[in-house]
């Protein structure tokens, strides 16, 4: 990862590599609506880490819908062969990808909320 300063975000052009998506202001608008994705831009070209957070998604979205990006965000990052760091309740997943990865994540995903979960 660069050391390069965050400059601001634009929108998303096809080729834009996933690890730039500005996911925060991604999840806080809903594509249904007219929303769209977002690319992060760095003075200098850095790449930004992908850090996939459950608790930085909007509150107000239900909960349902929040665990479905969060398995949407982990399919694409696996498609991709991008490495990513995964938070959700008090499980913390340090940035890697692959089989054992993204099981781990959605097995996650599916348990939340239960009481062996917690």
């Amino acid at each position: 990862m660069g050391l390069d300063n965050f400059s601001g975000v634009r929108s998303y052009q096809p080729g834009d590599p996933i690890r730039h998506l500005a996911w925060r202001q991604i999840a806080r608008v809903d594509p249904a609506l007219g929303g769209n994705l977002l690319t992060k831009q760095f003075e200098g070209g850095a790449v930004a880490e992908l850090g996939l957070d459950f608790s930085q998604l909007p509150h107000q979205l239900d909960v349902e819908l929040r665990l479905s990006r969060m398995a949407a965000w982990v399919l694409e990052a696996e498609r991709r062969a991008l490495p990513y760091s995964f938070r959700i309740a008090q499980h913390y997943y340090p940035p890697a990808n692959g089989d054992a990865h993204q099981a781990a994540c959605l097995r996650a995903l599916a348990l939340y909320g239960q009481e062996a979960f917690t």
